[in-house]
């Protein structure tokens, strides 16, 4: 018999008790999907640097182009993918963009990942304009 992978289980044994309980309390096959889907958007850099951001202020497209470095066709091409999956929304104030984040829920993830990332945090909890 070859060895086991360290890890693994080596005997197979299923807790029925326990998966029953459990499975009612996960999400479905489409719900799963989507979720992937959010994460897959926040897989790339610039769309999370955004989101970031956006977890400290309200910021209009000017201001996160500048913060982030980037021009204003690749700031709309990221917010645009951002506000399609619900994660991002904007208010128009004369002709300016101002965005926020779209979805609270982010926020606590958000601080986390700027503290490991070593940010600093902030004592209002950010979305100040």
């Amino acid at each position: 018999m070859p060895p086991r992978e360290e890890g693994t289980c080596e005997a197979r044994v299923v807790h029925g008790a326990k998966l029953a309980a459990l499975a009612p309390l996960l999400p479905n096959a489409e719900g799963v999907q989507a979720a992937a889907e959010r994460f897959r958007v926040l897989g790339d850099a610039t769309r999370l640097r955004m989101l970031l951001a956006l977890s400290l202020s309200e910021l209009c497209v000017c201001d996160l182009t500048e913060l982030l470095g980037i021009t204003q066709t690749a700031a709309s091409q990221h917010l645009k993918i951002l506000r399609a999956y619900g994660l991002v929304r904007y208010r128009k104030e004369g002709r300016m963009a101002f965005y926020r984040l779209a979805d609270s829920s982010l926020l606590g993830m958000l601080s986390g990942l700027r503290q490991r990332a070593g940010g600093r945090e902030v004592a209002n909890g950010g979305q100040s304009g």
